[in-house]
This record gives C-alpha cells, sequence and structure tokens, in this order.
C-alpha cells in the first residue's frame, strides 16, 4: 500500500537527506548519478564538481527536465523533484552555498583520482522544481509466525 505525502513530510525529507540520484538525458540515453544537494523550500540546489570532458555536464546541456530521487527506507518514502536545471546567477550563489551547507551530505570521496584539483570546475546549478511528488509505502514486516 502507498500513500501520498503531505507537502510538510515532503520538505522534511528533502531537508533531512541532502544525497540523491539524479537523472539526466540527452534524449536518447538516460544517465543517473548520485548528488549530495541543499534545498531552501522552494529551490533544489547543486554545486557540481567537474573535468572539461564530464558527461555530467554534457547531459545537463541536453536535459529539458531533470529528476532528482530522494529516498528514505525507515520507514520506506520517495520524493521525486522534477523541473529544468539551470546554473545559480551570482547574486544567488550566497542562498545556493547556504542550502548546500545546511542540508547536503558533502562526499569526501574523489572520484576523479587521476585528476588534480586544478583540473576541477566548481559551480553552483539549482533545479526549479515544476513538479514534487511523494509517497510512504507499507512494508510487509514478517513475524516469527509467517515463516
Amino acid at each position: 500500500m502507498t500513500d501520498k505525502l503531505s507537502q510538510e513530510e515532503i520538505n522534511t525529507l528533502l531537508y533531512e537527506s541532502g544525497v540523491g540520484v539524479l537523472a539526466l538525458t540527452d534524449g536518447t540515453e538516460a544517465y543517473s548519478i548520485p548528488e549530495s544537494f541543499g534545498y531552501d523550500g522552494e529551490k533544489v540546489y547543486f554545486q557540481f564538481v567537474y573535468t572539461a570532458d564530464s558527461k555530467k555536464m554534457r547531459f545537463l546541456e541536453t536535459t529539458e527536465t531533470a529528476t532528482l530521487t530522494v529516498y528514505d527506507e525507515h520507514p520506506a518514502r520517495s520524493v521525486l523533484v522534477q523541473g529544468p536545471i539551470e546554473p545559480v546567477p551570482e547574486e544567488d550563489e550566497t542562498k545556493a552555498a547556504t542550502a548546500i551547507a545546511e542540508n547536503a551530505s558533502i562526499p569526501t570521496l574523489n572520484v576523479y583520482t587521476e585528476t588534480t584539483p586544478e583540473e576541477f570546475t566548481m559551480d553552483y546549478y539549482r533545479l526549479e522544481p515544476t513538479a514534487i511528488s511523494g509517497r510512504q509505502f507499507s512494508a510487509f514486516t514478517p513475524t516469527p509466525d509467517d515463516q
């Protein structure tokens, strides 16, 4: 059984999660990646770290509607945030940095082990939601009698 999450429950999951799976497309192929994010109650903010040959950035350029999936297992629930992703204007970078600092799960893993820090670019982006939905799932938990 599934139940819709209220807007308050959706906001709580987005504030508390800090990481989700971002799905992009080039029109033919889908590309999904784990991404940390910040949420300010209206927009989702990312700080993308990338190199010149980044697949993420190539797909970002061709994606009209991105989907961020955020989920929790206890209780089983998920939120989908859909909308366009755009660079954060310079005047809003403080807002992006604050949202990320307050609730993003910043990874310490360097996925570019052969790349020096000088070769990275870091930019703020935001997902402007055109649709947000959330569901909670009732899971069957077997008792000793069920086994």
